[in-house]
């Protein structure tokens, strides 16, 4: 039995919908958490009925719908699009412009020294449990687990008050280091499997130049394709076809960088922030400035539920015995220091530029660090490897720590350490 692709989605759409209204109803938590919670509790359900009742066939059933849903291109190639864009369109610039500098060390050097660290703790994990595991693959498990979601991200500042200038800095980190982690990624899993395969290593300079190509062809081809729609919006008054416009340029931009191999996450975020620019906003007639955001905001919530649902649901695929129990327990521990040390490190040069940074800072952006769908996607886009279950194992501890613990508890950290304020628009949970 196979499913087609439209029935695929109204299946994944009706159980979300169905997720949704279970979070709703009991959980009531904000719906990227919710939906999480309520895809690991029909994870365990399934698991049991298949281990209580096999004739029921539910563990069957799953099989056979979820072997045919390719989750990485689902995620990679066409929710990433409309999350990125949809955050791009949100963020205060001004703020952003004030943090750039941080912005973007976080999101490039940041990200490096995480996946560094990282996978060496992961290494010495393995093998203090007797996991084996490969530097190579240690390599690339640093590389997926090193940036921070931006989706996961992007809820998490939705629901807390932080200052201004420091929301903007995580936000804009979040949005760019996922382009500079998806080229790393790609760059160490052709390193990892020409090691296994016993082939020769890739040559540096190349992927550091195709790397570049990627990184900053998609950006030029998302701020052309953003000053393109622009002039079309400044030329027409129809709230409508303004929105159309808006998510033309989302899907254009990804599309054509999908096709000729340029970044298309970079690509999406740099025709957002354009687009959410003053510039591009006064070509809005009232009516569509009045539509834009929550059109945007129903796209990205609806999004966010179906990722993080799917997310949860995908535990099922872990093979559990007292190893991967370790590094599910252990992998927030190791990630939560690194993540501290890759802020710090940076950090210790910022009086040399006139800013100071304190402790109370760097713990607030080390917890402010959550990962989630993005990591996961990458995961599932490993080959049948001996060393895929660890790095599952590692990758679903720290995500569901992080959604879960970090990102629910993020604003009384905030409150505590005065990088934030009590909310005056809670959002509703229900």
């Amino acid at each position: 039995m196979t499913f087609g692709l439209f029935e695929l989605a109204a299946v994944i759409l009706a159980v979300t919908a169905a997720a949704c209204w279970l979070n709703a109803k009991t959980f009531r938590l904000p719906v990227a958490v919710g939906l999480l919670v309520v895809g690991l509790v029909f994870s365990a359900v399934v698991w049991l009925a298949d281990a209580v009742a096999p004739q029921l066939g539910a563990g069957a059933f799953y099989r056979l719908l979820h072997g045919q849903i390719d989750y990485p291109k689902l995620v990679l190639d066409f929710l990433l699009c409309y999350l990125l864009f949809a955050g791009a369109m949100n963020v205060n610039l001004g703020a952003l412009a004030q943090r750039a500098w941080a912005a973007g060390v976080l999101a490039t050097i940041g990200t490096v020294i995480t996946a560094v660290l990282a996978a060496g703790a992961f290494l010495g994990l393995c093998r203090l449990i007797g996991v084996e595991m490969p530097l190579s693959w240690a390599l690339v498990f640093g590389a997926l687990i090193s940036p921070t979601d931006p989706i996961a991200v992007l809820a998490m500042t939705r629901r807390t008050d932080l200052e201004p200038r420091l929301q903007a800095q995580l936000e804009g980190e979040a949005l760019f280091n996922d382009g500079v982690a998806v080229v790393l990624f790609k760059a160490l899993l052709a390193y990892a499997v020409g090691q296994a395969a016993g082939g020769a290593a890739p040559d540096i300079a190349a992927l550091a130049e195709h790397a570049a190509i990627e990184a900053f062809g998609g950006i030029a081809l998302g701020l052309i394709v953003a000053l393109l729609a622009t002039l079309v919006l400044y030329a027409v008054n129809d709230w409508i076809t303004e929105l159309l416009v808006t998510l033309a340029t989302a899907m254009a931009v990804y599309a054509v960088a999908l096709h000729f191999g340029l970044s298309g996450p970079l690509g999406v975020v740099a025709a957002g922030l354009l687009m959410s620019s003053g510039w591009a906003r006064r070509a809005l007639s009232e009516s569509a400035n009045h539509y834009a955001k929550p059109f945007w905001h129903a796209v990205d919530e609806g999004m966010n539920a179906v990722l993080f649902f799917l997310v949860g649901v995908k535990a099922i695929e872990l093979r559990l015995d007292w190893q991967a129990l370790a590094l599910l327990a252990a992998a927030p521990v190791i990630i939560l220091a690194a993540r501290w040390i890759a802020v710090a490190l940076p950090g210790a040069a910022l009086p040399l530029v006139g800013r100071k940074a304190s402790m109370k800072l760097y713990n607030v952006l080390t917890w402010a660090g959550v990962r989630g769908g993005l990591s996961i996607a990458m995961v599932l886009s490993l080959p049948d490897i001996p060393a895929r279950n660890a790095i599952f194992a590692a990758a679903l501890g720290v995500v569901i720590f992080s959604l879960v613990v970090q990102s629910m508890t993020m604003e009384g950290l905030a409150l505590k350490t005065g990088y934030g304020s009590p909310r005056t628009d809670p959002e509703p949970t229900h």
